[in-house]
């Protein structure tokens, strides 16, 4: 009877001690596991995969690991090997075939590699395959970056190009009107000043002729101001706001409320013509078709880097405005033009009914700097 208890005894312990030794298996092989995923995560791909490779051969007793990564567009497929062949090598393991990431272990057989070893190693040599995705995603997308912020700059250069051919070409308008019609105009003018002077208040044609005189300074004065319009000597002197509150002081009739932010002056140059642009139109319409007795203008930066304008009347309101009678074909395309060159920046425009009436007209851009040349 006792020696049946002892047998027992020993076979309990026997089989504790096994016990013992896979739970410490397992958990060695959890360990390794664990360390090679934190060292894929803590280094670049390219300094940890040569020591994951390392352990993977010495977790198997491998002399010789061979790290096969395939090829991606425009590579060729690359190799990576840690320790040297020997005479009698045997595979101790081999990734499955077709896999995106194949790992070679050859040594001598010095022991067996059982399921749960060979589970461990593909845990691994999965942890590598997902290592060496990512750092690919990463170097595509960091290179699809650097080609969006190539066309970015490009675009923003051509843009920028676009706008200074508009402006030579408003420039050489402005000139061909004062030299052409400006000039003709002012002739015409005086010549009729000159007549009506000379042949006396009694004569039959006087009236006729002061009248067609004073025509004459007219259309004089508009073509003068259809000149300023065209190119604001401010503009290229002084900056937008500048230019804007010259435009804002010409202004009679109604009150005029300017809060202009001086840095605008400092804006791109492409950035500021375009707020230019639009205020002039906005201004212009509240002008011309609002019948509003004030009028608020507001250029300023917010902190995200963000051009902003508001142009608020106290007129008859978008409503009114849209009616047929009221604007036509002229005004609804400075309205599109207005939001084209909005455009042309990347920026936004908006025009709508204000808060107590009449019309609040937005326009906001990003601040981005031209490339030189």
């Amino acid at each position: 009877m006792e020696h049946t208890i002892d047998t027992t005894h020993s076979l309990d312990v026997a089989e504790m001690r096994a016990l013992y030794r896979a739970a410490e298996a397992r958990a060695a092989r959890l360990r390794f596991i664990i360390e090679t995923r934190s060292l894929l995560d803590a280094e670049a791909f390219e300094t940890a995969a040569p020591e994951v490779l390392s352990r993977l051969a010495d977790f198997a007793g491998a002399a010789l690991a061979t790290l096969s990564f395939p090829a991606s567009q425009g590579e060729t497929r690359t190799q990576l090997t840690i320790g040297r062949p020997t005479g009698n090598g045997a595979i101790l393991f081999a990734s499955e075939e077709g896999a995106a990431l194949c790992l070679t272990l050859t040594g001598a057989k010095a022991r067996a590699i059982d399921a749960d070893d060979r589970q461990t190693l593909e845990v691994v040599a999965g942890q590598l395959a997902d290592a060496c995705n990512l750092e690919r995603q990463a170097a595509e997308k960091q290179a699809l970056l650097g080609d969006l912020e190539r066309q970015r700059s490009e675009l923003a250069a051509l843009v920028a190009q676009l706008i200074q051919a508009q402006e030579q070409e408003r420039q050489r308008v402005a000139l061909d009107l004062h030299d052409g019609a400006a000039q003709l105009a002012a002739g015409l003018s005086y010549r009729l000043q000159d007549l009506a002077a000379r042949i006396g208040e009694a004569h039959a044609l006087k009236p006729d002729i002061d009248q067609l005189a004073a025509l004459a300074r007219h259309s004089v004065a508009d073509l003068r101001a259809a000149i300023a319009d065209l190119r604001p000597p401010e503009l290229d002197d002084l900056g937008v706001a500048a230019a804007l509150r010259t435009r804002l002081d010409a202004i009679d009739g109604m009150e005029v409320i300017a809060d202009l932010d001086a840095g605008a002056d400092r804006w791109p140059a492409s950035t500021g013509i375009i707020f230019y642009r639009v205020a002039q139109e906005a201004i212009t319409n509240v002008v011309k078709h609002a019948e509003a007795s004030r009028l608020v203008v507001r250029l300023f930066e917010d902190g995200a880097g963000q051009a902003h304008l508001e142009v608020i009347d106290d007129g008859k309101g978008i409503g009114e405005a849209r009616h047929p009678e009221v604007q036509g074909r002229g005004a609804r395309l400075g309205i599109a033009g207005m939001r084209e060159r909005l455009a042309l920046l990347g920026g936004r425009f908006e025009i709508g009914a204000g808060a107590s009436g009449g019309t609040h007209v937005r326009a906001a851009a990003p601040l981005t700097q031209e490339a030189a040349g």
